[in-house]
This record gives structure tokens, sequence and C-alpha cells, in this order.
């Protein structure tokens, strides 16, 4: 019966070769996996609010950064593009109209202390007039028939804001130590949504979700580092030296805590070469398992040549090593004091 893998089960020399996935390993391992895929979860969000807006200040003094970190998920701008399609004598043309800044929405954590919360109290009663005018014996009771004059509260949009609540709301896109930031210019609330509380979730979080309208957006980047992105490193983060860290980089000041700055602080200790060198070796070691490592003419580590071996079964060839050529192993490394 013919089956899709008789070709490699053939016993003829037109057997297909089976390969690996040295493409794509080369292209998203490679240089440090510079262009390997981000991951979502790594992103931070700032978020700015006009402090002549507040009700509360306390939002803007104690839990700024809080705001941001409360953050479960955003969605990234979407621009959508008007395009009219003429017919020019029967050849079609596209022309650019207009373009649309798409709604984005947050999703935040609904937490115990009710900071998401208020911050949404904030804002809406900075815009609008009802729910303050709740407060006030008779404001909502049933006037219709009555005249204008009977009306003596607010309602709606005249609650006298002028200035605008967000001052930005900004999203960060972090990656390999680096981040791209889309600055949301003008952002207004255009819809908040308290969710559903529901007894049969019992291991449910809760959650706000607000979506926001805006006007443009501002594009940056840079490397990260603690207060950039703004907020990120600094609040409610672990600061304290990792084990995997050599305890004698004690030069590396306690507010940065770049891997990169703990990485060469600990190769210029007198006695952290050790370490590394431990390392080091032990890759060598695997690398070399096979075969000894010959020494140079000097008596110094050289390459090691690797005897070719033949990887088939029956008339396959598998990923390994060919039958005409040789490979050779890394050069051992080193690493001295102060290096």
């Amino acid at each position: 019966m013919a089956n899709i893998l008789n070709g490699y089960l053939s016993n003829n020399n037109t057997a297909p070769d089976l390969r690996d996935w040295q493409h794509a390993a080369r292209l998203f391992s490679d240089n440090n996996q510079v262009y390997g895929p981000k991951q979502k979860f790594l992103f931070h969000v700032a978020i700015s609010i006009n402090p002549n807006a507040l009700a509360t200040p306390v939002l803007n003094n104690n839990y700024r950064t809080v705001l941001g970190m409360l953050v479960k998920s955003v969605t990234l701008p979407k621009f959508t593009a008007q395009i009219d399609k003429a017919n020019q004598y029967n050849r079609k043309k596209n022309i650019q109209q207009k373009i649309t800044y798409e709604d984005i929405t947050l999703k935040f954590h609904d937490d115990n202390m009710g900071v998401i919360n208020l911050m949404w109290q904030n804002y809406f009663n900075y815009y609008y007039a009802d729910s303050s005018s709740a407060r006030l014996a008779g404001a909502f009771n049933r006037t219709a028939t009555r005249n204008f004059s009977f009306t003596r509260s607010a309602y709606g949009l005249d609650s006298g804001s002028t200035d605008p609540f967000f001052n930005y709301i900004t999203v960060y896109q972090m990656a390999q130590g680096t981040y791209v930031s889309y600055k949301l210019i003008n952002p207004i609330i255009a819809s908040w949504s308290h969710e559903t509380v529901d007894y049969s979730q019992s291991q449910q979080p809760h959650d706000n979700v607000m979506t926001l309208s805006f006007e443009a957006v501002e594009y940056g980047s840079g490397e990260v580092v603690p207060g950039d992105p703004e907020g990120w490193g600094q609040e409610f983060y672990d600061k304290s030296t990792s084990p995997l860290i050599n305890p004698l980089a004690v030069s590396v000041p306690k507010d940065t805590y770049s891997p990169n700055n703990l990485l060469q602080a600990d190769m210029t200790q007198n006695n952290s070469s050790n370490f590394l060198n431990n390392a080091v070796q032990t890759v060598n070691n695997y690398q070399n398992t096979n075969s000894a490592v010959p020494t140079s003419p000097t008596g110094t580590p050289g390459l090691t040549t690797v005897p070719s071996t033949s990887n088939t079964v029956g008339n396959t060839n598998f990923p390994g090593t060919s039958a005409n050529t040789t490979t050779t192993s890394a050069m051992p490394i080193t690493i001295s004091p102060g290096q």
C-alpha cells in the first residue's frame, strides 16, 4: 500500500535526506537570539495623571507606579488607513484618505486596596457631574414635568473640567535588555467595565477593563535600566544579588542591577575567574568528550580533530558529519583574573 514514508524506506539511491532545523536555528538562535520572537509577558505600563485633575492626590503621590504595575494585559496600538480605490481609465489606483487610531484595551487587576477603582472614580467625577450630583438629595427625583428653574444640580459633562485627566499613557515592550515604547497622546477613556462577579468563579480573579481613545502615538526606544522604562525596577522589585552571581562582585552600586554590569564586576574580582573558568571548562569537556585535547608545538591547547563518521541508516542520510569531511572542536577558553 502506498505510504508517504515509502521514499524514506526504499532501498535505492534516490532516497531523500532527513534534515534538521538548522535554518530556524541559525535565524532565531544566532547572535544572542537577536531575531528571535519577543515574549508577550515582557511589558511595562506607565500612567501619568494630571495632578490638577485629581480629587485624591495620593494616587499621584504614593501609587503612580502601582497603577501601571497592576495592568494585567494591554493591546498595542492598531492603525487602519482609509483607502479609496479609484478607476483611472480602467487602471486601478489606491488613494490614501486618512488614518484611524483604533482604541486599545487595558485590563487591570482589581486590587484589594481599590487603587484602580479609585483611579476610575477620580476620572468619572472629574469629567462627569452625575456621580457628584447623585449625593445631593432630590437631584435625581422625577422632575421631568417641573420647569427648568427647579433643577439646580449639574449633570453630564457640566463638571467644569478643562485640563486633560491623563497626561499620557506609555506602553513599553521589552526584550534583550532594550525596549520599544508606545506613548499615547491625549488618551481619554472610551469605555470602562467593572466586569462580572460570579459565585461559581471561585478561582478566577476579578478585573477592571478600560478602553482608551487617543490622538497620536509617539514611538521611542532605549536600554532597560532602573527608572527607564518609567517606574521600572524601582518599587516592589527584588534588588538582592542573585546567588548565581559571585558575591565578591561588590563594586556594583546597589541601585544598578544590569546583568552586564554585574558580570563585568564579577570578572574583575581576583577570585571570580575561578567560577567562570569552571563553567567554561565544563563546556569544553562536554565538547571534547570523545577525544583528547592535543597540544600545539608550543605546549598550548589546540584544535581537536574529530574522526569523521557516517550517520546513515539504509539509504537515508541523517544530520551529522559527512563521510568525507572532518570537523574541529572549539579551542578551550580560559579567563584570567582581571581580564
